[in-house]
């Protein structure tokens, strides 16, 4: 085999000289991490060809562990260097690169620009702020800020051989030099060079270590000394919840309770650390739960108390406990606190129900004097983050963030602040781990990369560590005959690494609409029933998400936060016109009617959603029901309405007249359904389906009858889905979700 070290790889206008480390384009060169150029150089050579991710792990970062997301990031730190198209992603295997690749040696080509020595150099640099890897003992090898070989050369005092004479290129060298001190001065501080890791943290002090590989993380907890963490984990998203003890050291972990029907999940440790506070309840029936306590090495579980919220949080005295009670008839969302048994409850705080608490954040200040929670301002349509003396029910707004999201929060020991799982409104679209001052509010991110955060977050004692849960997303779009949903075939490959996930749609010529992320944005896309002819429709630099075409192929209607708020837009299929259509915020799940003429939509109004309807044109906005109603979508004859919505405190599957707006026709649902933006009618309006939390799609007949799940489909959790016009093919999204806890440490 020829030596590769001496290869040289031509592709369109690109040039990959291995040799001197270099990656051209039109003979310029293009600054690419020192790890991205490994992972490109191992899949050029294989062009064509799947390359498992343990080789790559293997070639590039061997005798290291490191975290998934370093391989996920320097993919798509190439992707950026050579543009989209180039490598695609085979879900759960690994990567291909593809095209028509020449392969030269490296004496066809002669150097003779200083600016290619200074690219070198650059890149070399660069390196220094790669993600964070540890070696088998987990050792952090990149702490001192050197790559492996750049402690290589220090130690042994020599640099690294250039292929020229020194003395023909003395001069060249030293202008090079002098332009690099010069040029590294002056972007030392840009992003490039702050940011590109994924774990990198914002504050260089920190440390994070990886504590699990299960890949289905759900909730976890810290002990106070930081030493032990208890997490859940399901087999697959439509399975109980396991329980696990493990040690933040990185030694092998106990399974405290098995697999069950029941969703389980961990609260807290008790002060002392030998105790353990969980809940348990139903799926989905998240309002009759029970606390239980038990040892935490093990033992009979004890019961605590019964018929409270999942989000129910023990006080660090455990005496007390806190939880949410949502009351839709008096539209009221109260914070009550009572005894640990559950007696003597008290509505601490009692809001509007379009200002309700967000009960997954509540969090005991160490004192137990005070809760935090976040919630909607009444002047603002974001959340903010508050908190309230629980013996007297005083409030005090902390932030003015107006942020989108917030997730969990968790105080520090001193109640200087707290840590948040939130999300900004930078446009990103995933959660984000920040450090929040309690006086002043200002927000500040503890780390700094472009991976996603579960609504999991516990603290130590002494505020020097924190266990979270970090989430990688991907996915891609098949197609299958509606006869043979078993025959499906991927016709995307993960370009963006997530496409479909947020929506995708049939045009009325048989062509695909559907969403890309690309970076920090979700764009609309289309391409044909092939996967091939992909154009851009929407610009970058926004959250363009669930679209829905016209019959009459003008049009694609969408949610979008382009105006700062959730709102209607609508844009012509060739991406002009592009025309906002709702005004007023909390506006989603858009779905024309078949004349082309009317769009259909969910408004939160007052904390409950109602159908609402306008016209493709914009104008006055008006409301169809009177009765909650979620996920609307619009029959195929235009003369009713599929919805969410709940009776009795169960969720229904609800089917209501688009004329009165009255209901006509209600289903009974799985306790695993999941509504979010998947309502969908057959094309002959005979069935209705939508998705399962974790497995498929279900399939509701009007005639009656329970749900049943569309056959033929993978056993795992779908996204985005749809038939054609013609109702032969049916295309849906196939995706993933590896979450995994993380303990980050060294931050306070």
């Amino acid at each position: 085999m020829a030596d590769s070290t001496r290869a040289i790889y031509e592709f369109d206008d690109f040039r990959l000289v291995v040799g001197e480390r270099l990656l051209l384009r039109s003979d310029k060169p293009i600054a690419i991490p020192s790890k991205a150029f490994d992972l490109l150089v191992a899949l050029v050579e294989n062009n064509g060809h799947l390359v498992e991710k343990e080789i790559l792990y293997n070639r590039v970062w061997a005798d290291a562990i490191v975290e998934d997301a370093n391989l996920t990031v320097q993919i798509s730190a190439i992707r950026k260097a050579l543009g989209n198209g180039y490598i695609k992603t085979v879900i759960g295997h690994g990567y291909r690169f593809s095209a028509d690749v020449l392969h030269k040696d490296e004496n066809q080509i002669v150097f003779e620009s200083e600016t290619e020595t200074f690219s070198r150099i650059t890149i070399e640099k660069e390196e220094s702020i790669d993600v964070v890897a540890f070696d088998a003992e987990g050792r952090n090898v990149g702490e001192s800020g050197q790559t492996a070989d750049q402690a290589r050369l220090t130690q042994s005092g020599r640099f690294r051989r250039l292929p020229y004479s020194a003395l023909a290129l003395g001069g060249t060298i030293l202008v090079a030099v002098l332009a690099l001190s010069g040029y590294w001065l002056l972007i030392r501080d840009r992003p490039f060079f702050n940011a590109a890791a994924t774990t990198v943290p914002a504050d260089k002090q920190l440390k994070i270590r990886r504590l699990t590989s299960k890949g289905t993380g759900n909730q976890a907890v810290l002990s106070p000394d930081g030493k032990f963490f208890v997490y859940n984990v399901s087999e697959n998203e439509n399975s109980g919840y396991s329980l696990w003890l493990g040690q933040t050291n990185g030694n092998s972990d106990l399974q405290l309770l098995p697999p069950a029907e029941r969703y389980c999940s961990p609260r807290s440790f008790s002060a002392d650390g030998n105790w353990l506070y969980y809940v348990v309840c139903e799926p989905r029936d998240f309002g009759n739960a029970t606390l239980y306590k038990m040892p935490v090495l093990g033992g009979v579980p004890q019961k605590v108390v019964q018929g409270v919220s999942i989000y129910t949080f023990v006080s660090p005295d455990e005496k007390q406990i806190v939880y949410v009670r949502n009351s839709s008839e008096n539209k009221t969302s109260a914070l009550v606190v009572a005894n640990l048994n559950g007696t003597d409850p008290r509505e601490v705080v009692v809001r509007p129900l379009a200002e309700a608490f967000n009960a997954t954040t509540l969090a005991w200040s160490s004192d137990g004097k005070t809760v935090a929670f976040a919630a909607r301002n009444g002047s603002g349509k974001g959340l903010e983050v508050f908190s309230t003396n629980v013996g007297n029910g005083e409030i005090k707004q902390i932030t003015t963030l107006d942020w989108p999201q917030i997730s969990k929060l968790a105080w520090f020991s001193d109640s200087s602040g707290l840590v948040a799982v939130a999300r900004d409104q930078n446009l990103h679209d995933s959660n984000q781990v920040w450090r929040i001052d309690y006086e002043s509010g200002r927000a500040q991110k503890i780390l700094n990369d472009l991976l996603h955060y579960g609504a999991s977050l516990s603290l130590s004692a002494d505020s020097s560590a924190f266990v979270t849960l970090q989430a990688i997303l991907e996915s891609n779009i098949w197609i299958a005959p509606t006869e043979n949903l078993a025959g499906a075939r991927q016709i995307t490959f993960g370009s963006s690494g997530q496409e479909g996930w947020f929506g995708m749609d049939w045009t009325a010529d048989g062509r695909i609409v559907y969403t890309v992320r690309i970076d920090k944005s979700l764009t609309l896309w289309t391409m044909d029933a092939e996967g091939k002819n992909a154009k851009q429709v929407t610009s970058v630099g926004f959250l363009d998400t669930l679209p829905s075409a016209t019959a009459d192929g003008k049009f694609f209607v969408f949610q979008s936060n382009r105006s700062g708020e959730s709102e209607i837009w609508r844009v012509q299929q060739d991406g002009t016109d592009l025309r906002q259509l709702t005004f007023d915020g909390n506006n989603s799940v858009p779905h024309t009617t078949p004349d082309s003429r009317t769009i259909v939509y969910s408004h939160d109004f007052e904390g409950v959603n109602y159908a609402w309807w306008v016209s493709i044109d914009g104008g006055e906005a008006k409301r169809i029901t009177n009765a909650q109603c979620t996920n609307v979508r619009v029959s195929p004859d235009g003369k009713f309405l599929a919805c969410g919505s709940r009776s009795d405190g169960k969720a229904k599957l609800t089917i209501s007249s688009i004329e009165s707006g009255e209901p006509v026709r209600s289903f009974d649902v799985p306790p695993t359904y999941n509504f979010a933006g998947s309502i969908r009618w057959s094309r002959d309006g005979s069935f209705i389906s939508y998705r399962d939390w974790g497995d498929g799609i279900w399939s509701q007949a009007m005639s009656g009858g329970g749900p049943t799940r569309l056959k033929g489909l993978p056993s795992e959790k779908l996204y985005s889905f749809q038939w054609s016009p013609d109702g032969k093919q049916f295309a849906f999204t196939r995706g993933r979700s590896v979450r995994d806890f993380v303990l980050i440490s060294d931050f306070k």
